[in-house]
């Protein structure tokens, strides 16, 4: 009955609660794993640094005791102006049998402690010695008592403190296996416990899980239904706070769907507005009457294959800017557009006007909005190559920058000077008529794509203009395309 209740309880709470009471059961479980996994540590690592410090006790012994002791007592059989007492070298072996105590405390090796009872032994050899050197006077039984007495039994402690060291080196790997099993097998009995612990943690987590998602699953089926145009939909009854709000905002949200709709309904109003402008703009009667007079004049002057690739150029023109009543054509199609307009303008300004186009094969397929290019190379021939003196020359430049096609239209005109391109710069992102071609395709790129792609323009007077345009990267449906 208690644990109904607990469960009634928990269902029954707000979204935080019930998270919380989750990772708590969580917590608690890996808290206890880790406390058991500690105290295997900490054991493990208070022997090893026990062994440890005693290897570092054994080492500082054995670098500096032959050495001292050998050398006090050669300046005191050759008489080096240092009495017994100075030198004291008893005070080395009895700060030398200290330190083998000391180690024969914490030292739990068999083999350990046998090299430990030798030095003990050497060095209570050693001590008398040293007597025996005091106590007996003549340079030649001195020396010769240090060379094969004193010199030897240092000696042989080196080599027990070395054999000490080498054993207590094999106990460290020693523990390291045994803790390495133990660890192993806490592993294993925790992997058992593990699993009847999942089992109560699914449990619980169904229980809370289901009280979280059943109503986030009606809501998100009255989103869909919204979506498909039912606007009758209601709130979700839910005993989470958190959920109910959302049931509430989703009301309030619905209301405001129907205004949504017709803002949606503007803006792809204005965007027909903006591409009816276009076409407009781009069937300048100018440009046709220039042109008509350009293919007169060559046909009375018997230019005959000039006349069929002017025809050809225009034709190919116009295709491309009605384009089927299409929004988006290939790159390869604006470049046969952008292509024949140059080509019309070409054989009118022969004398100042040479181009090159540059769009790698591979990039063919690309979608972008129609009548992208054309405005801009139409801009840098009447206000840049037209307005210097000498022959100027357009470049059209198409590449890619990560997940971006990026078109570049370059032309080394006139140039602007500084006030007049942010002039410029601030009409095409405000929408007013200056610069009314590059404001099209400025708005026309933020309507279809947003305001983080678009046109770049810099400019320097007397030097040249460059526009780069940057939309995303998308292959165009070909079939749908060529439908």
């Amino acid at each position: 009955m208690r644990h109904t209740r607990f469960f009634e309880k928990v269902q029954h709470s707000s979204l935080s609660v019930k998270l919380n009471s989750l990772m708590t059961l969580i917590m608690m479980t890996m808290v206890f794993m880790i406390v058991v996994m500690l105290a295997i540590l900490i054991r493990s690592t208070n022997q090893y640094n026990l062994i440890v410090q005693n290897l570092v006790t054994a080492s500082q012994f054995n670098f500096d005791f032959k050495e001292t002791l050998d050398y006090k007592m050669f300046q005191y059989v050759i008489g080096d102006g240092k009495n017994f007492d100075t030198l004291d070298p008893l005070a080395d072996v009895k700060n030398a049998r200290d330190v083998t105590k000391k180690l024969k405390l914490t030292t739990t090796r068999n083999d350990s402690l046998k090299r430990l009872q030798n030095i003990e032994d050497f060095l209570t050899n050693l001590e008398n010695k040293i007597i025996n050197i005091h106590n007996t006077s003549g340079y030649e039984k001195n020396y010769t008592s240090l060379k094969y007495d004193i010199r030897v039994l240092t000696a042989l402690i080196q080599e027990k403190v070395q054999e000490y060291i080498f054993y207590e080196t094999n106990e460290l790997a020693v523990i390291q296996q045994r803790t390495n099993r133990e660890i192993r097998n806490t592993i294993l009995l925790f992997a058992l416990g593990s699993i009847i612990l999942i089992g109560v943690l699914w449990f619980v987590s169904i229980l809370i899980a289901n009280s979280i998602t059943h109503p986030i699953k009606e809501l998100s089926e009255n989103i869909r239904l919204v979506g498909s145009g039912d606007f009758t939909v209601r709130s979700v009854e839910s005993y989470d706070d958190e959920i109910q709000t959302l049931s509430v905002a989703f009301d309030g949200m619905v209301g405001q769907i129907g205004s949504l709709l017709e803002d949606v309904k503007e803006e792809q109003t204005n965007l027909r507005q903006t591409e009816l402008k276009l076409l407009q703009a781009q069937i300048n009667p100018h440009f046709l009457y220039n042109t008509f007079d350009t293919i007169i004049w060559l046909a009375e002057d018997h230019q005959d294959e000039q006349v069929v690739k002017m025809i050809t150029s225009l034709s190919n023109f116009f295709r491309t800017t009605l384009s089927r009543g299409e929004d988006f054509i290939s790159l390869k199609e604006e470049e046969i557009h952008v292509r024949s307009y140059l080509e019309i303008q070409q054989s009118r300004y022969r004398d100042i006007l040479d181009y090159e186009i540059n769009v790698p094969s591979d990039l063919y397929d690309s979608k972008v909005p129609k009548l992208t290019l054309q405005p801009l190379v139409e801009n840098a021939l009447y206000h840049g190559i037209k307005n210097k003196r000498g022959k100027g020359r357009i470049d059209v430049l198409a590449k890619t920058d990560q997940n971006n096609l990026i078109l570049v239209v370059t032309d080394n005109g006139i140039g602007m000077e500084e006030d007049v391109l942010s002039k410029l710069r601030t009409s095409i992102n405000t929408g007013n008529k200056i610069g009314f071609g590059l404001t099209n395709v400025q708005e026309r790129i933020r309507l279809y794509y947003g305001n983080k792609f678009g046109l770049n323009i810099q400019s320097e007077y007397g030097t040249g203009t460059v526009v780069t345009v940057c939309i995303p990267l998308e292959k165009i449906d070909q079939t749908k395309h060529d439908s």
